[in-house]
C-alpha cells in the first residue's frame, strides 16, 4: 500500500523501493505489526466477519500467509460466532418495534453486509430472536 501510494504521488520507482526498504529495516513498515493491529480494530470497534477482515488486509497487499496468522491467533472462528451473536443480539433491540419478520431480515441483511456467510448469520439471528421473545 505504501509502494502504491508513493508511486501515485509521482516518486520515481526507484526512490519508492529505497524508501520502502529504509522502512522494512527500521521496522516502520511491518506487515505483521500492521495486520496484527488491524485485525484487533477490526474485533473491537466495529466487527466484521474473519473473510471480509481478511478481504481488507489483503487490499491493502498484506501477504495471504501473514493475514491467515493474525486470524488464527486474534479471531479465531468461536471468535466470530461469539461476535456475530452479539450484533445480532445488539440489532434485535434496535428493531424490537418491528413485526418479527421485518426485524429478523433486516438483522440478518446487517450481518451478511458484514460479511458473515449466510448459515452463520442465519443462526445468530435465530438465537437473538429466541433470546428476545
Amino acid at each position: 500500500e505504501a509502494r502504491a501510494r508513493l508511486l501515485q504521488l509521482g516518486f520515481p520507482s526507484h526512490e519508492v523501493e529505497t524508501a520502502i526498504e529504509r522502512g522494512k529495516a527500521t521496522e516502520l513498515l511491518n506487515d505483521e505489526l500492521f495486520t496484527k493491529l488491524w485485525v484487533e480494530d477490526r474485533v473491537a470497534h466495529r466487527p466484521l466477519s474473519r473473510r471480509a477482515v481478511a478481504q481488507e488486509l489483503g487490499n491493502k497487499g498484506i501477504p495471504p500467509e501473514t493475514i491467515s496468522h493474525a486470524l488464527d491467533e486474534l479471531y479465531p472462528p468461536e471468535e466470530e460466532v461469539r461476535i456475530a451473536l452479539e450484533l445480532a443480539r445488539t440489532r434485535m433491540a434496535r428493531y424490537r418495534g418491528l413485526d418479527r419478520t421485518t426485524r429478523m431480515r433486516r438483522t440478518l441483511n446487517f450481518l451478511l453486509r458484514r460479511g458473515f456467510d449466510l448459515s452463520l448469520a442465519r443462526k445468530a439471528v435465530r438465537e437473538a430472536e429466541r433470546e428476545l421473545a
